[in-house]
């Protein structure tokens, strides 16, 4: 004969749902930790990537400026007056400037940053979450 009694159906049940909500709080507990790893990581590369851009972008400046004397100099010596040489100069790169400035913000405002189909998917689990309810 067998002594040792069997759980029932809803003991088997309720142990089965408080293990599975036990996975569940360990594995979203997880998910924080390591999602909270991977945000020190990019913000720590993000940083470093921008200061190194900061730095590489300082040198090209010094770059172009050095090449724009240099056109200066060759429109000095090809007869232009200095004044009127140092004004094509800046004139045309005034003019470049503004160019890509306006490329920049056309580039920029083709973004929207609205999480459609985040906001639709949550639409839809409202929508079907309240026909179940009904």
């Amino acid at each position: 004969m067998n002594t040792q009694e069997r759980p029932g159906v809803v003991t088997l049940v309720t142990d089965a749902l408080g293990r599975s909500a036990d996975l569940i709080q360990t594995e979203i507990r997880l998910a924080r930790v390591e999602i909270g790893e991977k945000a020190d990581a990019l913000r720590t590369s993000v940083v470093s990537g921008l200061v190194m851009m900061l730095v590489g972008t300082i040198f090209i400046i010094g770059a172009v400026i050095l090449v724009l004397q240099a056109v200066v100099a060759a429109l000095i010596e090809g007869g232009v007056a200095p004044a009127l040489a140092i004004l094509i100069v800046a004139g045309g790169s005034a003019l470049g400037g503004v160019v890509v400035l306006l490329a920049g913000k056309k580039t920029i405002g083709a973004v929207d940053p609205t999480p459609t189909r985040t906001i639709t998917s949550l639409q839809s689990d409202a929508r079907m979450a309240k026909e179940n309810l009904t």
